[in-house]
C-alpha cells in the first residue's frame, strides 16, 4: 500500500536485458538507497559476446597466480538522520522503458529518489573483453593475461556515509 499523499502510475511495461553488479533500477514514489556496497573480483578467461557471434580456433591463457587475492576492508560506518516531513505527491506515468545493459554501478531512477552511500569497488582481468553487437567474428587470436601479483587488488574502503532522509507522515 502507498503511503498517503503519494500517488504513482507503474509502466506499462519494463523489460531490463542485462543488470550488472551494485546496479539498481528503481521505480516508485519514493525510492531510499542507503549504504549499498558491492566489492568483486573475477577472472575472465573469455568475455561475453553478442548474440549469434562466431569464435574460432582461439587460444586464451589467464593465469593469475596471486599469494593474496582480493583482501576487501569495508568498514563503513553508516548514519541515518530522518526529517518528517509533509507528504509529496509525485506522479510518474509513461507507457515503457527498455534497459539494454546496465554496467556495474549504475542505476536508474524513476520517482522521487534519495540515494547515499553506494559505492563498488571492482578488479577484472579478462584474457578476452567483451564483445558487443550482433554477428562478431573472432578467429585465430592468442589472448594472454598473466597476472602475478603478491597481492593482488587491495580494497581499503573505511568512510562514513551520512544521509538526511525525509519521511513522509
Amino acid at each position: 500500500m502507498m503511503p498517503k499523499g503519494i500517488s504513482t502510475w507503474l509502466p506499462l511495461q519494463l523489460q531490463i536485458d542485462s543488470v550488472q553488479s551494485s546496479s539498481a533500477v528503481n521505480i516508485g514514489g519514493q525510492n531510499i538507497v542507503y549504504g549499498l556496497s558491492a566489492h568483486s573480483k573475477s577472472n575472465t578467461g573469455f568475455g561475453d559476446l553478442g548474440s549469434h557471434s562466431v569464435v574460432a580456433y582461439n587460444r586464451t591463457l589467464l593465469h593469475d597466480a596471486d599469494a593474496i587475492d582480493t583482501p576487501i576492508d569495508d568498514r563503513d560506518v553508516h548514519v541515518l538522520a530522518e526529517h518528517h516531513a509533509a507528504p509529496v505527491e509525485t506522479h510518474v506515468a509513461f507507457q515503457g522503458m527498455n534497459i539494454s545493459s546496465m554496467q556495474q554501478n549504475a542505476g536508474v531512477f524513476v520517482g522521487d529518489s534519495r540515494i547515499t552511500g553506494w559505492d563498488q569497488h571492482q578488479k577484472t582481468n579478462k584474457a578476452t573483453g567483451d564483445v558487443y553487437g550482433d554477428h562478431n567474428e573472432e578467429a585465430c587470436n592468442v589472448n594472454i593475461n598473466f597476472d602475478t601479483d603478491v597481492i593482488d587488488a587491495l580494497i581499503h574502503d573505511d568512510d562514513v556515509k551520512t544521509g538526511l532522509f525525509s519521511r513522509m507522515g
